[in-house]
């Protein structure tokens, strides 16, 4: 039987049909968000929060965010819900986003606030964190928050 494709030709044919594979997966390969740089999240920032129960004594009130020595995905948030420099709260970065784990307490005086859900947006220019959480102040009552963390400092 006589070849139709001359053998040059073959030779060709199977580098090319390679490259072009190679090119259609490369093509087809899922766009990721660049991962946050945590770093960025450090400092100082003012927050205005709104609460379907409380909205704090002041319009604005600062919060600290902080990097965790441990692992470089956590960063702790110290005045959380105004309730005190000396209180923290741990968060959970995920690409642009802040997770807030579940249960977590925070203890002033004799009051004990405890997180029931919570997350934030990273903006993409590390100016600003949008923020929408679930607070309980130990009276059984659920607070709904949302707040807009805007940078002070670095």
């Amino acid at each position: 039987m006589v070849s139709i494709i001359p053998s040059m030709a073959k030779r060709l044919l199977y580098p090319i049909l390679s490259v072009l594979l190679l090119m259609f997966f490369a093509s087809c390969e899922e766009i990721r968000n660049e991962p946050t740089e945590v770093s960025s999240l450090e400092g100082e920032w003012k927050v205005d929060e709104d609460s379907e129960l409380f909205k704090s004594t002041e319009d604005t009130y600062h919060v600290n965010i902080s990097l965790s020595p441990y692992d470089s995905t956590m960063i702790y948030i110290s005045n959380f819900y105004h309730v005190g420099p000396e209180s923290e709260i741990v968060g959970k970065v995920e690409g642009d986003r802040i997770e807030l784990p579940s249960g977590q307490e925070m203890t002033v005086l004799e009051s004990v606030y405890t997180i029931l859900s919570g997350s934030g947006n990273i903006a993409t220019d590390y100016q600003s964190i949008s923020w929408s959480y679930e607070i309980d102040d130990g009276s059984g009552m659920v607070d709904h928050v949302t707040a807009t963390y805007t940078r002070v400092t670095n």
